[in-house]
């Protein structure tokens, strides 16, 4: 990253897959911000000690007799500057060693002079609860909260078990570097990327950032994902009334429950 005067520190975006990715909603956020901002690498945490390839494993594509292609899991950092500065991490939620994953997120914050960081999750909920649920979110800046609710965030309530989004939270506090996690809801009967909960998330990050993204092609997107939930409903009435309870026409919604 070059040294030239800033105006401001850096905010970073976290979007992890794993266990809090339901509906690919964080991977596909960032992946759309990378590409929409046309943000470029700047680093990366060498991760080997972080995973167990018996539970995820490196992916191969091979073609004729031939290797064409060897993925590991990776947590690559990229970097956006325009009117504010953005840097985003896409990664995979680390299986193991969390104190030193989040050690080697931190020596990039402090780095780089991050700020304030924003985390991004799915969880899968069960529709027939309520409405369309909003983004709901936590922080570690009593601050923060007038902020959140100003961009629609509503405020998480819960306990039991986490992700590493939470140590970061915690942790965060010792540098003080304000942290926010947002997370969105999609359905326990949707057994696919749901790029409707990913443009909530990007709504919602462009309004806490003040970020001009174009979102043309996400909305798109969705719509394409909608008919296609549609005409898979008109099969299945559980369905259809599933479909109508998570993306309703109205625009109401009421808070469902954590089910992940």
């Amino acid at each position: 990253m070059s040294r030239e005067k800033e105006c401001k520190p850096p905010s970073m975006i976290i979007g992890l897959d794993g266990w809090g990715n339901a509906g690919e909603a964080s991977t596909i956020t960032v992946s759309y911000l990378i590409d929409k901002l046309k943000a470029r690498m700047v680093g990366e945490i060498e991760s080997d000690e972080f995973y167990n390839y018996q539970i995820s494993r490196p992916f191969v594509s091979i073609e004729g007799g031939l290797i064409k292609r060897y993925d590991k899991l990776r947590n690559v950092l990229y970097e956006w500057r325009g009117d504010r500065i953005v840097i985003i991490l896409k990664g995979v939620e680390p299986h193991l060693n969390w104190s030193r994953y989040v050690d080697r997120l931190f020596e990039y914050c402090l780095k780089y002079r991050v700020k304030e960081i924003y985390t991004l999750g799915g969880y899968l909920v069960d529709p027939s609860y309520g409405k369309a649920s909003v983004v709901s979110g936590l922080t570690n800046n009593p601050e923060k909260l007038k902020v959140l609710k100003e961009c629609g965030v509503e405020p998480a309530s819960y306990e039991g078990a986490t992700s590493v989004y939470s140590e970061i939270l915690w942790r965060s506090k010792k540098y003080d570097i304000d942290t926010v996690s947002l997370w969105v809801a999609t359905s326990v009967y949707i057994d696919k990327r749901d790029p409707a909960a990913a443009l909530r998330l990007l709504k919602t990050l462009t309004c806490l950032l003040s970020l001009k993204v174009d979102l043309s092609e996400m909305v798109h997107t969705v719509r394409r994902f909608k008919a296609e939930l549609v005409k898979e409903a008109e099969e299945d009435p559980k369905l259809r009334e599933l479909t109508e309870s998570l993306y309703p026409n109205d625009g109401s919604w009421s808070m469902p429950p954590y089910t992940v």
